[in-house]
């Protein structure tokens, strides 16, 4: 992202704020549940990023993201097709990336590549859940917080990659620099399952993340 350096500038710090939209899948073990079916959501991304110059083609970039990490489970219990449930998860996301770029002055390219940490700071859970007698079957819905148990790992970390392209406005300011508009996708994927399992049975999901996303920032 970002206006490139000379050989006579310092290293310029980019600060700005970006906003967009996530796409989030869950990879489980089927482990014999022949009777699910994952689904991916769509979400929120929208945070703070921020860019130190090394080089006139190098950079490091970190953010502070607060993402919507979401995933839908569908089942098929003897042909009922209405069971489902949502799990909604919002985390607050803080990759760490090296930043490639190359181009000109103003229009430039960016591939991107580091690692993030997480945490998990909310979860809720909504959907349809059934339960029979010797005659009918019921349904019920629910929507509901879901409190965090011991099975939930709520700090987890993974790898992150993506490609961009900004715009760099021309200085307006004598104190920093003009706008630069950033276009960012990005994926993230855990390494640590957020899931720690049971006693007796081990059994990861991990989360990937796609993130598209539109910023603005200014450089000092």
């Amino acid at each position: 992202m970002m206006m490139e350096a000379t050989a006579q500038e310092k290293p310029r710090w980019t600060i700005g704020v970006k906003g967009g939209w996530g796409y989030t899948s869950m990879d489980r073990s089927n482990m014999g549940r022949v009777d699910e079916a994952n689904s991916p959501l769509s979400g929120y991304d929208v945070g703070l990023q921020a860019r130190y110059s090394l080089l006139d083609w190098l950079a490091i970039r970190a953010d502070l993201d607060f993402m919507s990490r979401s995933y839908q489970i569908d089942r098929n219990l003897h042909h009922i097709d209405r069971v489902y449930t949502k799990y909604s998860n919002d985390y607050l996301v803080l990759p760490v990336m090296a930043d490639f770029s190359f181009g000109g002055k103003r229009l430039r390219g960016h591939a991107y590549g580091g690692v993030y940490g997480a945490f998990w700071m909310k979860a809720r859970t909504e959907g349809t859940t059934f339960w029979m007698t010797d005659y009918y079957i019921y349904f019920d819905d629910f929507n509901e917080s879901r409190p965090f148990n011991s099975e939930d790992r709520r700090l987890t970390a993974g790898g992150v990659g993506g490609l961009g392209v900004s715009y760099a406005f021309p200085n307006v300011w004598k104190k920093m620099g003009g706008p630069v508009i950033t276009l960012d996708a990005l994926y993230y994927y855990d390494f640590v399952s957020h899931h720690k399992g049971y006693s007796h049975l081990s059994d990861p999901r991990y989360l990937s993340t796609l993130s598209i996303t539109l910023g603005v920032a200014f450089c000092f």
